[in-house]
């Protein structure tokens, strides 16, 4: 302190010394503002070389001294340098008790302190990871084929891994030559069959709940079976079985054709087309469940079929379609089927147009309002069935009160 009190003054002090003057302001700011000002007074009286600006930064100082943070700094000993050199030859282990003989012999140290020496040491030794070793080299030939090959088959970590590079890396160069980091899945799902072969969502549903289209993973989830047992609709169809459950939804006018006394053939035909299909996979899993639930597998079906039961993945594979397009090719409504996707199933899903006749003749009926065609005066589009009364209800583009002629009979 002397010696910056003589950096500061001359160093002649007449009557009080360092160590006083600090005592002086101490007693002064303790006694707030006006003791601090007469403080400086009271020195500035007696020693006149000090100036009043290096009294208040010295108030200041002695308000808030400066305190060093424990254990930022440390001198380290050769003793402590061998420790930690025997610690890190044994391994794992000998790390942790190295730095715990450390700490106790320095209890002002801090772990950082420890592995902040060893690096310096030599000690640690930081390995790149294999997925970035090749991070920082330019992009080959080889790279970038294997990339292109890769791409929407094989996610993003694993084209990093084969090629040594990290994922960002992957998914920028990805973008860089406009391609999708995405991976595309192995089938076909509902809704884009649904366009392609104009066939509603539900009448896929029930085929694959008969067996004709087979999913990717037919397992049904833990979550729908739970909703289903905490619903109370288990206790309501072993009463009074499944047609007596309110919270089912009707059946489709399909199944309602076929108990007519008229279609009493044709529904004998298509049950013993449909129960010549192999049991597959799905009828196992299903019966399962149905054993579990202690109800017929008929009902985990119906409940499949109208979407309360849900599966894993109900993709449809490519084999399965294929299968379904050679044998029951008549349940698909050409006419309606546009050139593109007609020459494609018939150039490679093997598309028969009279395969499985006999269950086709039930949609009959059905498809007869698939021939008609409206027009919407609201939005002036051409929809074809009953599906133009649907989105009547929906469509908001004009006044209220107008209403759509029906087209003509095609």
């Amino acid at each position: 302190m002397a010696n910056r009190w003589e950096q500061t003054t001359d160093g002649s002090f007449r009557f009080f010394s360092p160590e006083q003057v600090d005592q002086v302001l101490r007693d002064g700011f303790k006694r707030g503002r006006e003791g601090s000002h007469a403080a400086i007074e009271r020195i500035l009286k007696h020693e006149p070389g000090l100036e009043r600006a290096f009294l208040w930064q010295r108030i200041r100082l002695l308000k808030r001294p400066p305190q060093l943070k424990e254990g930022r700094f440390a001198v380290w000993s050769p003793e402590d340098e061998k420790i930690l050199r025997e610690g890190y030859g044994d391994g794992w282990r000998g790390k942790r008790e190295a730095a715990r003989a450390l700490l106790r012999s320095h209890p002002g140290w801090r772990p950082h302190l420890i592995w902040r020496r060893a690096a310096k040491l030599g000690l640690i030794h930081g390995e790149k990871k294999r997925s970035r070793a090749r991070s920082g080299l330019a992009w080959s030939e080889e790279d970038y084929r294997t990339l292109l090959d890769l791409a929407g088959y094989k996610g993003a970590r694993v084209i990093a891994k084969l090629l040594q590079r990290s994922e960002a890396a992957v998914r920028t160069r990805l973008a860089l030559l406009g391609k999708s980091s995405r991976t595309h899945l192995e089938g076909f799902s509902r809704f884009a069959l649904s366009r392609e072969l104009h066939l509603s969502v539900n009448t896929i549903q029930r085929l694959i709940v008969e067996g004709l289209l087979q999913v990717r993973d037919p397992r049904i989830t833990r979550d729908s079976l739970d909703r289903l047992r905490h619903s109370g609709r288990l206790e309501v169809i072993r009463q009074n079985g499944f047609q007596g459950t309110p919270c089912i939804r009707r059946e489709s006018s399909c199944e309602s054709a076929l108990s007519t006394p008229a279609s009493e053939t044709l529904a004998k035909s298509a049950a013993l087309s449909i129960s010549s299909v192999r049991l597959s996979r799905a009828k196992r899993v299903w019966a399962e469940v149905a054993e579990s639930l202690n109800v017929p597998r008929e009902d985990v079906e119906k409940f499949i079929a109208h979407g309360v039961l849900k599966l894993y993945d109900s993709r449809i594979t490519e084999k399965a379609l294929q299968t379904f397009c050679r044998r029951h090719g008549s349940l698909i409504n050409s006419n309606l089927l546009s050139r593109e996707t007609r020459d494609w199933l018939q150039s490679t899903m093997d598309f028969v147009p009279h395969g499985g006749e006999a269950i086709a003749l039930c949609l009959t009926p059905l498809r007869k309002h698939a021939r008609i065609v409206h027009q919407c005066r609201k939005c002036g589009r051409s929809i074809r069935g009953n599906a133009f009364f649907r989105h009547l209800r929906r469509c908001n583009q004009a006044a209220p009160g107008r209403h759509a002629d029906r087209g003509a009979i095609l």
